[in-house]
């Protein structure tokens, strides 16, 4: 019988039982690619990362895994992973700003833990360069599938588009605050829709929002990886900012940080910090992070 120890971290957050949660291992290089699917089932949460000696040149190796299946990049437990190696205090935090690098399937990426009186303020991920493809599909299809008026998409003037930091998510632009909040999507229909469109999941947002500091309203469905709604999503916000500021959407100086807020629909309210930097139209690098808070550790048998 094996014998593991495993924590539950809450991510996007600095308050327990809010955000979103992930599982993470971070001794996990005795574990078989079919024990981490399992674990991960097991868990039955949106994420479960298992953290392993690196291969390449960084400091640690990084697995995410969905109840169904791996991801070669995941936001909420990149920060969750990182969050509990510091913990355990396999990083020696040193202010301001403490860089370790993520050896993932997307590639070696940088972590920073922007540190202040010793302890972890904030963790930054940097993700992968945005790339953007057109969608195609008829916009009265996406509603139904959705479960909104078509004309609330119609009505932003805004592209409909998938964007990938890392996974390929479509963004839907919606026009008021409460066709999000009220948007019941057909799952079944949806997952299809997303394999179909080869995206991850559906990424929906409103500029209205319930927060004065949030610059976005979102919802996040992903049942083509097991997922029916996520309380916050680090790699389709990310996606989002570089979609933001490749529309013009959002204007200013480099960088500019986007507060995305997450969750509320589901009673898991989000707070995720994105991070552009970017030239005119032209994104150059994004980040996205925020807060995490361990909620439970213990051991699993099997």
């Amino acid at each position: 019988m094996k014998r593991i120890r495993i924590k539950q971290v809450d991510v996007f957050t600095s308050t327990p039982l809010a955000g979103n949660a992930a599982g993470v291992i971070t001794e996990a290089d005795d574990l078989t690619d079919e024990e981490m699917q399992k674990i991960a089932r097991e868990m039955n949460l949106s994420e479960t990362a298992f953290v392993l000696r690196p291969t390449e040149k960084a400091d640690f190796r990084v697995r995410f895994f969905t109840p169904e299946r791996e991801l070669g990049l995941a936001g909420h437990p990149t920060i969750a992973a990182f969050h509990a190696l510091a913990e355990e205090a396999r990083i020696f935090l040193r202010e301001p700003v403490t860089t370790v690098f993520q050896q993932t399937k997307a590639g070696v990426l940088p972590v920073e833990f922007h540190i202040k009186k010793g302890r972890a303020k904030k963790i930054m991920m940097t993700q992968v360069k945005p790339t953007f493809r057109p969608f195609k599909d008829p916009l009265e299809k996406l509603a139904g599938v959705l479960g909104v008026d078509v004309d609330e998409v119609k009505g932003t003037n805004l592209p409909v588009e998938i964007v990938s930091t890392g996974l390929p998510q479509l963004m839907v632009p919606v026009k008021s605050l409460s066709a999000v909040q009220e948007m019941r999507p057909d799952f079944s229909a949806l997952r299809r829709f997303n394999e179909e469109a080869g995206v991850v999941s559906t990424h929906v947002f409103a500029l209205q929002t319930l927060s004065p500091i949030a610059m976005v309203h979102t919802r996040n469905f992903s049942p083509a990886v097991g997922i029916f709604e996520d309380p916050a999503t680090g790699t389709a916000n990310g996606a989002l900012g570089a979609y933001l500021i490749k529309n013009r959407v959002i204007r200013g100086n480099s960088p500019v940080t986007i507060i995305s807020e997450q969750g509320y629909e589901i009673n898991r309210p989000s707070e995720v910090l994105v991070e552009v930097h970017f030239a005119g139209d032209r994104v150059e690098a994004v980040k996205v992070g925020g807060q995490a808070v361990t909620v439970m550790e213990g051991e699993m048998f099997f």
